[in-house]
């Protein structure tokens, strides 16, 4: 049997790590490929009433329209085109696609991904609500009824915090590459936005409410902290005291809320925990990573915070070969935006951790061997026996763009 040198160790290793950037960056060159095909557009898991047929049978009745959504959501034969739902060019995806275009572009220098993010950011100028608010701020471009609301915007005209901190991280990523001030401006706008409109502060609870028009007992643990995630980081640009004193203040009382095994829920309304465990737990450690980042805290509390929840999301919310549970314990449907968030997070992670690269590549080449598919766009969803191959633009597409970005980054 030869004996392996110290070279040939180093040969072997860094012939994986060429292998696994080859596997990768084909990935997102089919990717790519698909998006620019679609033009942009596409299908949204809830745009169940994006057409004038969904719409008119259901009228003003809360749970007929709750039906049109779900069933759209839900059943694994795309009939959109049957309903007269039609295709959209989803804000928060350009916001995620222009995010990864500048992470591509910075690692290979290519003006081409730097082409890419500008458009998409040009659309995103088109599409902010300042002038309707004060501020920078989106939207969805379609209406949406849950059980606790309705957002009937006239399709765009209700603003939210996680489309505006994803829409409004992408231009301050603009802002760090090239330096164009006016990106700077905006997502400090955005900022400005969040703080005015969404920030609440009573009877100990700090939090960013969801929508201007959200009532203030309800709470999004993950829309909280992707408010504090964008403060945080315009304010290592543009500082502000107050700005300063609210990301603590909400931070910590998300930090609170943790359950002891380091799980987050994903909210409260009324004072009661909606126990549901998700990729919302990837947002709320991202995020709090980079409140740690970028505030420099040396509060122990929130690295501990941080590893509790890591471990948690690694060991529970994943099976060893990189499938991520649905919701837990629920293992099935495998569901492409879970995996999507277990790729950014355990490839950012690595900073702390380096084993998690290793695990944030397992997660991102058994989702391209299993659920992308020959066009190059990626299944919503993968069964015990069967796939639900459609292949919604934001939900699938922008978020794996952004994942195998992130991990290509680190690669």
């Amino acid at each position: 049997m030869p004996i392996k040198t110290k070279e040939s160790h180093a040969r072997e290793s860094h012939n994986k790590r060429s292998l696994d950037r080859e596997i990768i960056e084909n990935s997102i060159v089919s990717l790519l490929s698909f998006v620019k095909t679609n033009g942009w557009e596409g299908y949204d898991p809830y745009d169940g009433l994006n057409s004038e047929l969904t719409s008119y049978i259901s009228g003003q009745s809360k749970w007929i329209r709750i039906f049109f959504i779900q069933f759209n959501k839900n059943f694994p034969i795309n009939l959109r085109r049957v309903l007269g739902i039609k295709k959209g060019i989803h804000i928060k995806g350009m916001g995620l696609f222009a995010s990864a275009f500048l992470k591509l572009f910075r690692l290979t220098g290519d003006v081409n991904f730097l082409y890419e993010s500008t458009c998409c950011l040009d659309f995103l100028k088109n599409q902010s609500l300042k002038g309707r608010y004060p501020d920078h701020c989106w939207g969805d471009y379609f209406e949406y009824q849950s059980a606790k609301g309705t957002l009937t915007s006239n399709t765009i005209n209700i603003p939210d915090i996680i489309n505006t901190v994803v829409c409004a991280s992408a231009f301050l990523e603009h802002y760090k590459i090239t330096g164009n001030e006016e990106s700077l401006v905006i997502a400090d706008s955005s900022r400005n936005f969040i703080i005015d409109a969404l920030y609440v502060n009573c009877n100990g609870k700090a939090f960013f409410k969801y929508t201007p028009a959200s009532e203030p007992n309800v709470i999004t643990y993950n829309a909280s902290t992707h408010g504090v995630s964008l403060l945080s980081n315009v304010n290592t640009y543009i500082e502000d005291e107050k700005s300063s004193e609210i990301t603590q203040k909400v931070m910590d009382h998300v930090i609170s809320k943790q359950n002891p095994n380091g799980a987050w829920y994903y909210g409260q309304v009324k004072g009661r925990e909606l126990m549901q465990i998700d990729f919302h737990q990837g947002f709320i450690l991202d995020d709090l990573y980079d409140f740690i980042r970028y505030t420099k805290s040396s509060g122990d509390r929130y690295m501990k915070a941080l590893l509790k929840g890591t471990e948690f999301y690694r060991n529970e919310q994943f099976l060893p070969d990189g499938r991520a549970k649905w919701r837990w314990p629920r293992q099935y449907p495998i569901d492409i935006h879970n995996q999507a968030q277990g790729i950014i997070t355990f490839s950012r992670l690595s900073e702390i951790e380096s084993e998690y690269l290793d695990f944030a590549k397992k997660i991102a080449f058994w989702t391209i061997k299993s659920m992308q598919g020959g066009h190059g766009g990626f299944y919503y969803q993968k069964w015990r026996y069967f796939t639900n191959k459609i292949t919604y633009m934001r939900w699938g597409q922008a978020w794996m763009m952004l994942a195998l970005s992130c991990l290509l980054e680190k690669c």
